[in-house]
C-alpha cells in the first residue's frame, strides 16, 4: 500500500489541539496504508515533543520534527488567532524529500472522522493542490483580484509536492507577501489564493466542514475555523473535540 504523507504545523500554544486532531486521525484509520508524519514548528517544549510523538508511537506510525527559523516568518502579516506557524505550510515541498510526490496538509484545530486514504488517493495530477472552497470569504475576490468563487480554505490541502516545485509555487507566493503586504488579510491563505486561484481541484466540502458554516451534511473532517475554539468556549461540535481529547497524554 502507498505511504500517505501528512504534514502540520505547530507551537506550544496549539500542541494540545494538535495532540487531538492526530489521536482522531489515528482512531478513525481504517486502511492498510502506512503513515508518516511531519510536525513543522520552530518553538516546541521537549515535554510536548515527547507527548505528541507518544501518540504517534501508541498507533504505530512514524513521526518527524523539523524545525524551523521563526524569525524568517515573523514580520510577515497576521491577525490575533494566527500565528507565524500558518506560513510554514508554503514551503513544505522544500521541506520534505524530492522523493515525496504528494502530501496532506492539515491545520491543528481539526478532527478527522473518516479514514484519510479516500481524500489521498484523489487524483491531482493535473493541479498544484486540491482543497475546499471557502464560502464565507466572498470579500477577499475584491482585495486579491481573483475571480468570484475560487478561494481556497488553506486548512486541509492535498498537494501535489513535485508540480509545486517544479514551478517554483514557493518563491512565488512569498513574493507576492512580500509586494502585497496591504492585501493580506488571513496570512498564507490569502497570498495561496493570489497565485493558484485558477490551478486547485476544488473537493467536497465534506473534507473541510468549517464549523461556522451552515451547510448540513456529515462532515469527513470538521475544521473549527475563527476565533470560537472547542477547548475556550461553548461550540457546536465541542463534543467531538472532547471526545478524542479525553485519551490524549494532556
Amino acid at each position: 500500500m502507498e505511504e500517505i504523507h501528512i504534514v502540520v504545523a505547530t507551537n506550544n500554544r496549539y500542541a494540545k489541539p494538535l495532540a487531538v486532531m492526530l489521536n482522531s486521525l489515528f482512531k478513525n484509520k481504517i486502511s492498510k496504508n502506512t503513515i508518516s508524519i511531519y510536525i513543522l514548528y520552530s518553538r516546541l517544549s521537549k515535554k510536548n515533543e515527547y507527548k505528541l510523538s507518544e501518540i504517534a508511537n501508541k498507533f504505530n506510525f512514524k513521526v518527524q520534527f523539523l524545525r524551523l527559523e521563526k524569525s524568517l516568518y515573523s514580520n510577515y502579516p497576521l491577525i490575533d488567532y494566527l500565528t507565524a506557524e500558518a506560513y510554514y505550510r508554503i514551503f513544505i515541498p522544500d521541506l520534505l524529500e524530492k522523493k515525496i510526490k504528494k502530501a496532506i496538509y492539515l491545520d491543528c484545530d481539526i478532527i478527522i472522522k473518516e479514514d484519510l486514504s479516500k481524500l489521498w488517493e484523489i487524483d491531482i495530477e493535473n493541479y498544484f493542490l486540491a482543497a475546499v472552497r471557502d464560502d464565507l470569504a466572498k470579500y477577499r475576490y475584491t482585495d486579491l483580484s481573483i475571480p468570484v468563487g475560487c478561494y481556497f480554505n488553506s486548512g486541509v490541502l492535498l498537494i501535489n509536492l513535485q508540480k509545486w516545485r517544479e514551478n517554483h509555487i514557493s518563491d512565488k507566493v512569498i513574493k507576492f507577501i512580500r509586494k502585497n503586504p496591504d492585501k493580506i488579510l488571513w496570512a498564507d491563505q490569502d497570498a495561496l489564493n493570489a497565485i493558484l486561484y485558477d490551478k486547485w481541484l476544488m473537493l467536497d466540502p465534506k473534507w473541510n466542514y468549517q464549523a461556522n458554516s451552515l451547510q448540513l451534511m456529515e462532515p469527513s473532517i470538521i475544521h473549527y475555523v475563527g476565533f470560537n475554539k472547542p477547548w475556550k468556549k461553548n461550540h457546536p461540535f465541542r463534543n467531538e473535540y472532547h471526545k478524542y481529547s479525553a485519551t490524549t497524554p494532556w
